[in-house]
């Protein structure tokens, strides 16, 4: 983790000269020694390899890196104090003072034990992912518990594991350390080092054009950006972006609580269409395929809890007879190699499909006009963290991903 060689309370010191505008008044108020301050400064721009604070006969204040630093640490520190508020509950709003004494008494190392622990089995495997032994885990994880004053470990069958509270602190945590990410590609970017990273997590759409058609003219203008791109099921991406693993999720926009603490932006309507192999039998419907002539046939559906297999399910729900779905996938791969092969249909959206429609591959068979009107279709978008704050680069991505979504896939 980014975290693992910065000392919380060494920022901390950084964060109070910039409040208070002198090291020495920023000793004062810590209760250490002006030397120790100094030190701990000359840590930190070493540390990030920037020169943070300006000195001067008068005090010191922060360089432009600096305030990049400080509101990142600011929102870092808003995030750990709330995540340990909505953890001790009723007990912090009885001692107002209780979660800033608790906080100063927590490492970044405590705070990564209980991250580690969380996305592990057992503290042997999350002391091996870390470098450390379970020993040592094992004190520092009730080091934490002591410190932040009630229960977030328990025993379980394969040892020591975080409770329920004890999880959902480890993720708001998780989150609130992405901040200094956030600084550090931040800093670059100040220097015009566009370096950062961008971690998409994408549902089935990402095989279509939009996500090249995003990420290729980002590439071209900042080739040093690095990209990390993955896929799966909505609620593992979804998981995945709500304990900060990723940064963006794009696909079908969610709704209610499946997205609660995420915000969304709708790029475009999707509508769904029935696909199938060029020179399909329906391909030679004049009038398009009624509902009867798609019920009789053998089709790839999408798994079960998705939109699209939702839709689907509406489509047919009034027939006497709805249609064998013998091969229920979420892979677009596996679905399109099948219906290429045979005369099996599936109902996709024709953006999912632009670049074989393109290629004379697949093609959307026509239908009838009740039928076109009880298709549906989903809407496209954007879904991030409602807390989340993005970089320049980022912020440029995102702007990439709009233009893209405007074009025509074809």
């Amino acid at each position: 983790m980014i975290a693992t060689d910065l000392n919380l309370r060494h920022l901390r010191a950084f964060m109070q000269v910039c409040e208070t505008g002198s090291l020495n008044r920023a000793a004062m108020e810590l209760n250490v020694s002006q030397p120790s301050v100094s030190v701990a400064l000359a840590g930190i721009e070493a540390r990030f390899g920037v020169k943070l604070l300006a000195r001067y006969t008068a005090g010191s204040h922060p360089t432009t890196a600096g305030e990049v630093l400080l509101a990142r640490l600011r929102r870092m520190e808003d995030q750990l104090a709330l995540a340990l508020r909505q953890a001790l509950g009723a007990s912090s709003e009885r001692d107002p003072a209780l979660i800033s004494k608790s906080l100063a008494r927590i490492s970044f190392r405590q705070i990564e034990a209980l991250i580690a622990l969380a996305g592990s089995g057992s503290i042997t495997d999350a002391a091996r992912a870390g470098g450390s032994s379970a020993a040592a885990l094992h004190r520092m994880l009730h080091e934490l518990q002591a410190n932040v004053g009630k229960t977030i470990l328990v025993r379980g069958p394969s040892g020591m594991t975080p409770n329920t509270v004890g999880r959902r602190l480890a993720m708001r945590w998780q989150i609130a350390l992405t901040e200094i990410e956030q600084a550090i590609d931040e800093m670059k970017e100040l220097e015009g080092r566009m370096e950062g990273r961008i971690k998409i997590a994408s549902l089935p759409l990402a095989r279509t054009l939009l996500l090249a058609r995003a990420l290729n003219p980002l590439m071209a203008a900042h080739p040093n950006a690095k990209i990390e791109v993955i896929d799966g099921s909505f609620e593992l991406l979804s998981h995945q972006l709500r304990v900060g693993a990723s940064d963006i999720l794009i696909g079908a926009l969610r709704s209610g609580n499946d997205v609660a603490g995420l915000k969304t932006e709708a790029l475009f309507d999707d509508p769904y269409a029935v696909v199938g192999r060029p020179g399909h039998p329906l391909q030679a419907c004049g009038k398009g395929a009624s509902l009867n002539d798609l019920a009789v046939q053998e089709w790839v559906a999408q798994r079960q809890g998705t939109p699209i297999r939702a839709a689907f399910n509406a489509l047919f729900e009034k027939c006497p007879a709805p249609p064998r779905a013998s091969i229920e996938t979420s892979s677009l791969v596996l679905t399109r190699a099948i219906i290429l092969e045979s005369d099996r249909l599936s109902m996709l959206s024709r953006r999912q499909i632009a670049v074989e429609e393109r290629e004379g591959l697949l093609t959307c068979l026509p239908v009838a006009g009740d039928v076109q009107e009880r298709l549906g279709g989903r809407t496209i978008g954007i879904t991030t963290r409602e807390t989340w704050l993005p970089s320049r680069l980022q912020s440029i991505f995102l702007d990439h991903m709009r233009i893209a979504a405007s074009r025509p896939e074809s």
